[in-house]
C-alpha cells in the first residue's frame, strides 16, 4: 500500500474525529419535548450508567423470471443482522466504557443452490477505564477481543491490552492514545498451525506484538432518529516491521422509522500487511426489524 493512501486515510480518521468534537457541544438543543434520539449526549458528564444500542436484522430478497434478457440471478436473499450496544459507568473522577459489536450475514442464490454464504462475520468487545488526572483527560487501561462467530474461535483473533492517555470530553466522543500497547494475534484451528497465515508463524498459533496504537470513537444523534457510530484504530508494532500499520475504520448509521422498523447503512475500511496487504472496503444496508436497546 502506497505511503500517500496511508497517509490520506490517516489524515480522514483525524478530520473525522475532529469535526465530531468540534459539533457535539451544538448537537442537541433542549426543546421538552420527547425526541426519537438513540442517545444521550451533554456537555456535562454526570455520574451512573450511560446505556444504549441497536439490534437490526434486515432481509433483502430480488429475483427475475426467464424472459429478463438483462441477465441476473433468478432468486437471491440475504439476511443480515447487526448488533452495536454500549455501556459506560462514571463515577467521580473514575470512567468505564465499554461497547460490545457484531455482525453476521448469509446470502443464498441461485448459482450457490441450497447453500447460504457467509457473507460478513465480526465480533469485538472493548473495555476502557480511566481515572480522570484532569478536565477530560484520564489515565487509562484498555482490553480489546476481535474475533468472528463461525468456524473456529479467535481465528484469527486479536487482543489488545495496555495503559494508554484517554481524552473524553463529553458522551459523544472519546480519544484513546497510547504508546505500548500489547496485541496478541491468534490462529487457533489445528489446520492452519502448520501454515503461515495472519502474522503467526508456522507451527505456532500465537503472535505477540507490542506497539503504538490510537482509538478514536464517535458516538452522536445527527437528526431525530439518525444516529451515528465510528470506532477508527490505528496500529504498529514495535517489533515487527514497525512501518507497516494496521488500520480499522467502521461507520454504522441507524435509521429509526418507529419502536420496530428501521434501516443501517454500514462501512468498513480495513488495511493490515499482515492479511492481504490491500485496502479492504466492505458496506452493507438494510432495511428490517430494528430494536433499540
Amino acid at each position: 500500500m502506497k505511503k500517500t493512501t496511508r497517509l490520506f486515510i490517516i489524515c480522514t480518521l483525524l478530520m473525522n474525529a475532529a469535526r465530531s468534537q468540534g459539533t457535539t457541544d451544538n448537537a442537541i438543543k433542549f426543546t421538552g419535548e420527547v425526541t426519537a434520539n438513540l442517545t444521550k449526549n451533554k456537555t456535562e458528564l454526570k455520574d451512573g450508567w450511560t446505556k444504549g444500542g441497536t439490534i437490526n436484522v434486515a432481509v433483502n430478497e430480488s429475483g427475475r423470471n426467464d424472459y429478463w434478457i438483462k441477465g441476473g440471478e433468478q432468486f437471491a436473499i440475504g439476511i443480515k443482522g447487526i448488533l452495536d450496544y454500549n455501556f459506560d459507568r462514571k463515577k467521580g473522577k473514575a470512567s468505564w466504557l465499554n461497547s460490545f459489536r457484531a455482525r453476521y450475514g448469509v446470502t443464498r442464490a441461485t448459482s450457490t443452490g441450497k447453500k447460504f454464504l457467509k457473507n460478513d462475520d465480526y465480533l469485538n468487545f472493548s473495555s476502557t477505564f480511566g481515572s480522570e488526572f484532569k478536565k477530560s483527560w484520564s489515565y487509562a487501561g484498555f482490553l480489546s477481543l476481535e474475533s468472528q462467530f463461525e468456524q473456529y474461535f479467535l481465528t484469527p483473533g486479536y487482543i489488545k491490552l495496555g495503559p494508554g492517555i484517554l481524552y473524553k470530553p463529553n458522551e459523544s466522543f472519546n480519544l484513546l492514545i497510547s504508546p505500548a500497547m500489547v496485541n496478541l494475534t491468534t490462529k487457533l484451528a489445528p489446520s492452519l498451525k502448520p501454515v503461515n497465515a495472519f502474522g503467526v508463524d508456522s507451527g505456532k498459533t500465537l503472535a505477540l506484538g507490542l506497539g503504538a496504537f490510537v482509538q478514536a470513537k464517535c458516538n452522536k444523534d445527527i437528526d431525530k432518529g439518525i444516529n451515528y457510530k465510528s470506532v477508527a484504530t490505528v496500529y504498529s508494532n514495535y517489533l515487527d516491521h514497525p512501518g507497516n500499520m494496521v488500520l480499522d475504520w467502521s461507520n454504522l448509521f441507524t435509521l429509526t422509522v418507529n419502536k420496530l422498523i428501521g434501516a443501517t447503512v454500514s462501512i468498513n475500511a480495513r488495511y493490515n500487511d499482515f492479511e492481504v496487504g490491500r485496502l479492504q472496503l466492505q458496506h452493507s444496508i438494510g432495511v428490517g426489524l430494528s430494536y433499540k436497546l
